[in-house]
């Protein structure tokens, strides 16, 4: 399908999302009926109408506003959507690769799914995405993370032109194919400098085989690149592997969901996950950041109580894991216990100094302390490796921006960050304190339509320790208009 580019920039757009925006441009001036959209993006597939919604709101804001101050896409009232902009064919916008940093790159290109059933795409997509956490293992590697790779899934496959776009050194691509209780994975190594195939392979397992599987490919990879001290010493900080395959499945569709923020739709998947396998160290810390994700909605302590059990579970199962640690500092920092979840992001990092996930929650830490210029080190450091990172770390490079008073750029990296309530109450903010009251009133009204009793109090309470930081926001939060 391809990218969606502002000004060269990569802007993060899911898949369906591009798709209705490439269905729309298609036609420019046309009005397409939501049901044309709904086919286009949902093919065979039933879903409602508030599905389209969403997509076309959240394109809406990663478009901006359009030339003369309206929308790109506009609503015809009870009938569909219709493009309003010119389109004009270009050649392809180049992407802006990693540095070079002395280490041999690699990206893992989305596994094909060729099960034939689009509803296993969570598959195919997470066990790419367990491979590249295993490869981020390897210290002497440079691996590209999930966002970055991912955008080349419906795209042709160009060993030069990924090369080009990302900028590696290698590349590996594979399938899967779920047959029954067994599963079948062809990978392969590629040096994408000169296109030749160093390495392939095809596995037939047990189901139950797969955690294996991955660390083993994983490690075959990294001692094709480096040599096999390096994977020797990587193994002895191999994540714990579930035990129950039911249990990684509910897993893997919880985890895609999150990964979109359907919140309500991947808490009870990992809930479901850890039911089958309580000794799943990964499902409960990911259940705990969801959790804490329902605790920005409902501001109940029970809920930031059961993330709590969550990531103190995930680290009494495994503590030589970065996801378990992070989780942990993510709860202690909204319990206001700074200190403690300080020493869990560090070893997080510690533990996988190369997942952009891990930097962007030590990033909010580093915030609410009041340290945003460290925080903005931290950030543009993990987008040398990550160009696309998810979109909720554009939140927080936004708010590093704010505290540093930078208000135009915060308001240019919240605009990437997705439509949800606090998304809205921190542009509204930044508005104000550039004096645009227009704006700023557009983005309360925004903003309390997601959350009616949103007020300056609930939204000032935020685990600042730093009260310079705290009051900047909470000004800001005033003199945009929100209720005291």
């Amino acid at each position: 399908m391809g990218t969606l580019l502002r000004e060269e920039i990569p802007v993060a757009v899911g898949h369906r999302g591009l798709t209705l925006l490439a269905a729309l441009a298609a036609r420019p001036g046309e009005i397409l009926t939501k049901a044309e959209l709904l086919d286009a993006a949902w093919p065979g597939t039933a879903v409602e109408e508030g599905n389209l919604t969403v997509q076309i709101a959240t394109l809406r804001k990663a478009l901006g506003p359009a030339d003369n101050g309206g929308e790109w896409i506009a609503t015809v009232p009870r009938v569909g959507y219709r493009f309003t902009g010119t389109v004009k064919p270009v050649a392809s916008a180049p992407y802006k690769p990693i540095p070079p940093s002395g280490k041999p790159s690699i990206a893992v290109l989305p596994f094909a799914n060729l099960g034939g059933d689009q509803d296993q795409q969570y598959l195919s997509d997470g066990i790419t995405e367990d491979i590249i956490t295993e490869l981020a293992r390897f210290r002497s590697l440079l691996v590209i993370a999930r966002n970055s790779s991912f955008q080349f899934r419906h795209s042709a496959m160009d060993i030069a032109e990924v090369h080009r776009k990302l900028g590696v050194r290698y590349l590996v691509e594979g399938s899967i194919r779920k047959l029954g209780d067994r599963i079948r994975i062809t990978t392969q190594l590629i040096d994408a400098a000169t296109g030749t195939h160093l390495w392939a392979q095809r596995y037939d397992r047990a189901l139950n085989d797969i955690f294996a599987l991955q660390d083993e490919v994983a490690a075959l990879i990294a001692s094709m690149v480096e040599g096999q001290a390096e994977a020797e010493s990587a193994t002895r900080t191999r994540r714990k592997p579930p035990a129950d395959w039911d249990a990684y499945d509910y897993y893997l569709q919880g985890r895609a969901h999150f990964h979109r923020y359907e919140l309500e739709k991947s808490e009870p998947l990992f809930v479901r996950s850890v039911d089958l396998d309580p000794t799943f160290a990964q499902a409960h810390a990911f259940l705990a950041q969801a959790l804490v994700g329902r605790f920005w909605y409902d501001n109940d302590p029970r809920t930031l109580q059961k993330a709590w059990d969550s990531a103190r579970t995930a680290l009494s199962l495994d503590r030589s894991d970065g996801v378990c640690h992070q989780s942990m500092g993510l709860v202690l920092t909204h319990m206001r216990q700074h200190s403690d979840a300080g020493v869990h992001f560090e070893r997080a990092r510690s533990l996988n100094p190369l997942d952009v996930n891990i930097a962007g929650d030590y990033a909010s830490w580093l915030n609410y302390g009041g340290r945003a210029e460290t925080a903005l080190d931290v950030l543009e450091t993990a987008l040398l490796r990550e160009p696309l990172p998810p979109v909720w770390f554009w939140e927080v490079k936004g708010s590093s921006l704010f505290l540093l008073g930078r208000y135009s750029e915060a308001v240019a990296s919240y605009r990437k960050a997705g439509d949800q309530f606090f998304i809205h109450a921190f542009l509204a903010a930044s508005y104000a304190h550039l004096g645009e009251m227009e704006k700023a009133r557009a983005e309360v009204e925004e903003a309390l339509t997601r959350k009616h009793e949103l007020t300056v109090r609930l939204i000032s309470g935020l685990p600042f320790t730093d009260q310079v930081a705290l009051e900047l926001f909470t000004s800001g939060f005033r003199k945009a208009g929100f209720p005291v």
